[in-house]
């Protein structure tokens, strides 16, 4: 009898919870359109509106403030393009402060917006890939900007910021903030009032829910502490009807739109008060693959997710250890899922210092709700084993372009 596999990737993707499929079934068999008047329309613009009651519940937002997106890189895409789309209607500086370590969604929008004559500065961080506020300060007193963007956790470290603490230094010095919380949802509590954000992200498939769904939250008037109190108008990304007060168009997914608010329900309820079992069990599963000697941590120990630990087995390539796990029956990565099938070394480790052959020793560990204490134990014991292996086989030969020929 094969052993049951061990899925230890919960920042890629989270199962679907039978809680979350119970509620989608339901909303599939809704036919209306949302925005149809007739009865049936009603019945879907019902099951919306209380998905949406749901979502702001969860981060202490207004359900106003909370549209519906594909999930969180159109969110990223919408907040920061409509951001720079408004600096530059308002006359702001165009300038963007961001960081080197931000998901690819965070910085390819950025990319773009250079193209258009923004300057993006991206805040030093150091070997543990921490921020020191006081540089964001200094960037911020020598040249104005009119963007923030920063995450909440890291999608690879599992480094948690002080955005609360960030958002303030920008907001004295007029900056808007956008935050990417996609790892943060289940994980950290979120209250957009007391970060203080501007625009935030969330995607429902980190969080047991459906792939393709997310959340932006754009602060109403009353909250946005970066815009003089001017509402954030943000322009749609996708051309089309007036869906989601005019800041989403197209016909409103409402099965996944009612899986995402399923996911608030469980995050609230059931994620949230779990987190210190789950952080115990990543600690147990780090203490014990740390043991096997020739291992460090990647990232901040003392200020990150309860999830996840990310290791450099030295001696050891990622993508070789991450394969031969794979047919041990044990589900890992090298970092962000939408990095995957890139020769190159994570950028995140990259930019805390480390060399292209340090960067390619890493694997990310991330516990999720269905995570044991047996799976942890043949984890370790696994990995042990396979290390071992790998290692007794010595360096792999290094390829020149002569050998290669």
């Amino acid at each position: 009898m094969a052993m049951a596999r061990i899925y230890l990737d919960h920042s890629a993707t989270t199962p679907l919870a039978p809680e979350v499929e119970h509620a989608m079934l339901g909303a599939l068999r809704l036919c209306g359109n949302p925005s149809s008047l007739h009865e049936e329309g009603r019945r879907a613009r019902q099951a919306v509106e209380r998905a949406r009651a749901q979502v702001a519940a969860l981060i202490g937002a207004a359900p106003a403030d909370v549209c519906f997106t594909s999930g969180g890189t159109e969110s990223n895409s919408t907040a920061l393009l409509g951001l720079g789309e408004l600096a530059q209607q308002q006359g702001r500086p165009l300038h963007i402060v961001t960081s080197p370590l931000e998901h690819p969604s965070v910085q390819k929008p950025l990319r773009r917006l250079e193209a258009r004559g923004f300057v993006v500065t991206e805040l030093p961080v150091d070997a543990q890939g921490r921020i020191d506020p006081g540089a964001l300060v200094r960037v911020l007193e020598e040249r104005p900007a009119s963007v923030v963007a920063l995450a909440l956790v890291n999608h690879e470290l599992g480094n948690v910021y002080p955005i609360a603490q960030l958002a303030a230094l920008a907001h004295a010095r007029g900056a808007w903030v956008h935050c990417d919380a996609v790892q943060a949802a289940g994980k950290l509590p979120i209250d957009v009032r007391g970060l203080g954000v501007d625009t935030l992200s969330l995607s429902a498939h980190k969080v047991y829910g459906p792939k393709g769904t997310g959340v932006l939250y754009v602060a109403g008037p009353a909250q946005v502490a970066g815009g003089c109190g001017l509402s954030l108008s943000l322009p749609s990304l996708l051309a089309g009807g007036e869906q989601e007060r005019g800041r989403r168009a197209g016909t409103e997914n409402v099965a996944g739109i009612v899986g995402l608010g399923a996911c608030a329900d469980l995050a609230r309820q059931t994620l949230l008060p779990a987190v210190q079992e789950l952080a115990a069990r990543r600690d147990r599963l780090e203490a014990g693959l740390l043991s096997i000697g020739g291992v460090s941590t990647n990232g901040d120990r003392e200020q990150r997710s309860p999830s996840v630990c990310n290791l450099r087995f030295a001696e050891v390539d990622g993508e070789l250890l991450l394969s031969s796990l794979d047919l041990d029956g044990i589900a890992v990565s090298t970092g962000a899922a939408c990095s995957s099938g890139s020769s190159e070394p994570s950028q995140v480790l990259r930019a805390l210092g480390q060399s292209r052959s340090q960067a390619k020793e890493a694997l990310r560990f991330s516990l999720g709700r269905g995570t044991t204490d047996a799976d942890i134990e043949q984890t370790i014991a696994t990995v042990a084993q396979v290390v071992a292996r790998i290692r007794a086989l010595g360096p792999a030969p290094i390829l020149t372009a002569a050998s290669a020929a």
